[in-house]
């Protein structure tokens, strides 16, 4: 005859309530593994995106350039440049809402210093924002640096 048939019931609901909580542990630790790597994953996408945006940005103001050394000589200052733009615009005191998609491009043109006498400093700058950001900011950025010279080539032609 068992004397302790109540002690086995409780020991069995010991280890099921211990199963139960190694279970919970390794689903949420898998949660956690999959949420950081999507949100990894977002960020890189963002960040590829970024960097082809301040590509694109660069090109664009080289060919306002190349369609017009003398105008192009004028433009000095900030200017904020969206997606598809093919001109800049007037100067800007900055650009704060998403341009180019959900990102925000910007580009500045130093005439001078510039990089060189007749070279102007092209950036251009697209801010993106992430979960690793205070809500409502834009805290990763692309920067991208260039120096074109304002010399016309085909001047003497």
């Amino acid at each position: 005859m068992n004397k302790h048939p109540n002690w086995q019931k409780g020991e069995t609901l010991i280890e099921a309530l211990g199963a139960l909580a190694i279970v919970a542990i390794v689903i949420t630790a898998v949660t956690m593994v999959i949420t950081t790597a999507l949100s990894n994953a977002l960020f890189n996408e963002n960040q590829t995106l970024a960097t082809k945006f301040a590509q694109q940005g660069i090109e664009t103001v080289r060919q306002v350039r190349n369609t017009d050394y003398s105008a192009y000589r004028s433009y000095n200052g900030l200017y904020c440049l969206g997606k598809g733009q093919t001109t800049l615009g007037t100067p800007q005191s900055r650009c704060s809402t998403p341009n180019a998609d959900t990102f925000i491009r910007s580009v500045t043109i130093e005439q001078s210093p510039g990089c060189a006498p007749n070279v102007s400093r092209v950036i251009v700058r697209v801010a993106f924002t992430s979960g690793k950001c205070q809500p409502n900011t834009y805290c990763h950025a692309q920067t991208h640096t260039s120096c074109l010279s304002t010399v016309n080539p085909n001047k003497g032609l």
